[in-house]
């Protein structure tokens, strides 16, 4: 997979040949569901549950915006977090649960 991604580096500057992992969820549920929005909140002191959210350090809520598909299986996904961009190119097998339309979290961790 190739991802190219706008995000803010000033919050979370990350350095040539350090490794990153980025995960994609549609909630930050840990069950993945979305029954309380209340109480999976983002905003630090205003959660009574653990999310996703916890175990990374930078997270960014958006919407895919395209899906575009190539030859050989191979697609890519369009995301707009707030004007921050993301496109994340590879197998039509691995990318094929996003729907266009779909929120989006992106988290990050060191």
């Amino acid at each position: 997979m190739t991802l190219s991604l706008d995000y803010n580096v000033e919050l979370y500057p990350l350095y040539k040949g350090e490794a990153v992992t980025v995960t994609l969820a549609s909630s930050l549920s840990l069950g993945g569901l979305n029954q309380d929005k209340e109480a999976n909140t983002w905003r630090p002191g205003a959660k009574t549950t653990k999310g996703l959210d916890d175990d990374y350090d930078y997270v960014m809520f958006g919407r895919v915006y395209k899906f575009d598909e190539a030859a050989e299986g191979k697609v890519t996904v369009y995301a707009s977090f707030g004007g921050l961009l993301m496109a994340l190119a590879g197998s039509f097998r691995h990318l094929q649960n996003i729907v266009i339309g779909e929120n989006i979290y992106l988290l990050m961790r060191r």
